[in-house]
């Protein structure tokens, strides 16, 4: 049995997970679906949250497993685990990146989304006026995030988001090989996605490889395809 620890993505919560959670427990792993600061039900200010208190969160649930953990990471959740694995290389088993932000040693995430200056995922951010949190045009976020899912799930999902801290996109990232490059890499990408398009995560890939699976699906697999989603999750932890 495995131990997974999924990092959700921006103005999302642990929350997003809960269609995937009860389906590895079921098959006896143990999960974890933390909030991030400032997010989901976490009642830090976001205009206070740093990259390195992301960091510091994952980081204390890792230090409290015996065993090595999956890390997964959904969208801008990518540059956590990044992040979490050069201080932490030697707590995990694997990275597993879902349709997310896979950043190169230097850069930080707006850097690598800016690969694609045209994405839909940048022209609907809406920065708020002192330039700590942004959100997302509320007309385009079914089509970014929840194209491809069920009206519930869809609404359940918009009643959730919250502003989301600017300094987790705008913080280069130090990623060396001996720690970060040594810890096994996954990406899992979604080839119908509109927030992070498929060729700007191959993109990605290309820069950082990866052993790569594909799903197709939107941005949101663990709402529009969770038991495949989960699937992969196993298959990754027993490799």
């Amino acid at each position: 049995m495995a131990t997974f620890v999924l990092v959700h993505g921006a103005c999302t919560g642990g929350w997003c997970w809960e269609k995937v959670v009860p389906l590895l427990q079921a098959n006896g792993h143990k999960v974890c679906a933390p909030d991030m600061p400032g997010l989901g039900d976490d009642s830090t200010p976001p205009a206070n949250v740093t990259l390195a208190d992301n960091v510091e969160k994952v980081a204390r649930l890792l230090d409290k497993m015996e065993e090595q953990v999956v890390l997964v990471g959904h969208s801008l959740g990518g540059i956590t685990i990044s992040a979490v694995a050069e201080a932490r290389r030697r707590k995990l088993k694997a990275l597993v990146y879902v349709c997310a932000v896979l950043p190169t040693n230097g850069k930080a995430g707006r850097d690598m989304t800016s690969l694609e200056p045209d994405t839909m995922f940048r022209l609907a951010r809406q920065v708020s006026p002192d330039g700590a949190t942004y959100t997302f045009a509320r007309d385009k976020i079914p089509a970014l995030f929840y194209a491809d899912v069920s009206p519930e799930d869809r609404y359940r999902g918009l009643q959730r988001l919250r502003p989301q801290p600017v300094v987790i996109s705008t913080t280069p990232v130090t990623l060396t090989e001996e720690r970060f490059g040594s810890v096994p890499r996954w990406y899992i990408e979604c080839t119908h996605d509109y927030a992070l398009r498929i060729n700007l995560q191959r993109l990605m890939v290309k820069k950082t490889p990866c052993k790569v699976i594909s799903m197709e699906c939107g941005h949101s697999p663990f709402y529009s395809n969770p038991e495949e989603l989960a699937d992969h999750l196993e298959t990754i932890a027993r490799s």
